[in-house]
């Protein structure tokens, strides 16, 4: 009994070391800053910058988030499928709800690539339609166009998913803004408020304690601070400036909305 006992201990140690080993053995990407993301620098900044606003405008007229990851090589020991399913779910790509993401991962050393879909695209962007798009891509990477080749593939992803789901003309990261900045307008009205309110006390006190005519010909209590005068002017000289977002950023933003996937999409080296 004790050396069975032993045997099963030994089992379990090994299937945890092993577990350990596995997680140690690979990297998880940090979480996106925006669509178009070329860690191995192989697309033209100029480009980038371009596909990442015509992403970030189709999530606004669609709610879909398509994304595109570019790195020097895998950093797992499992498969693309799996790494590429792990990856995409920590991301959250795609709307909560509707899972309506898909991701481009290109890997330039390993010469993979693999069209991850989240549950919400699978009708429209097939895995077949996934792997056309794979197929096509190819020519351009192995002659060194990533621009070219990946360019192609944002539009033929953004064609495959139209008319799926209606946008709100806002991605989800301006959306986030939106409501930070509007917190942030009802915290300012209301250190404004107080301030008023307080001067407004105090006006009330000096007028039932009798008041003092300093030389500006301001009214006042004897030896009492200026304190809140200096904060209502401060607030009063600042209140024509304009702190409005409006939405828009110089570079759009990424941020996952929850979405998930069942590992459907295609794969492919070149």
């Amino acid at each position: 009994m004790i050396k069975r006992l032993s045997i099963l201990g030994c089992l379990a140690i090994s299937l945890l070391g092993g577990s350990i080993a596995l997680c140690a053995a690979e990297v998880m990407p940090p979480k996106l800053a925006r669509y178009f993301n070329d860690a191995a620098a192989v697309v033209p900044r100029e480009v980038g910058d371009q596909l990442n606003e015509q992403l970030a405008q189709y999530e606004r007229d669609s709610s879909n988030q398509l994304v595109v990851a570019i790195y020097p090589k895998m950093q797992t020991d499992s498969s693309l499928e799996d790494y590429a399913t792990r990856v995409f779910q920590s991301w959250g790509i795609g709307q909560k709800g509707r899972n309506n993401g898909a991701a481009l991962f290109v890997f330039v050393q390993d010469r993979k690539m693999r069209i991850q879909t989240g549950y919400g695209l699978e009708a429209s962007l097939t895995d077949a339609e996934s792997f056309r798009i794979i197929e096509e891509m190819k020519p351009w990477l192995r002659r060194g166009d990533y621009a070219g080749g990946l360019s192609f593939a944002v539009k033929a992803m953004i064609q495959a998913t139209q008319g799926e789901y209606q946008g709100t003309g806002k991605t989800r990261a301006e959306q986030s803004q939106q409501k930070n900045q509007s917190w942030f307008g009802l915290i300012i009205f209301g250190i404004v408020f107080v301030i008023f309110l307080i001067k407004f006390l105090i006006a009330v006190r000096r007028v039932q304690k009798g008041m003092v005519y300093q030389q500006n010909g301001r009214l006042t209590l004897p030896g009492e601070s200026s304190w809140l005068d200096t904060i209502g002017t401060s607030m009063s000289s600042g209140s024509g400036s304009s702190w409005s977002g409006g939405g828009g950023f110089s570079s759009s933003s990424f941020s996952g909305g929850g979405g998930s996937t069942g590992g459907g999409g295609a794969s492919g080296s070149w």
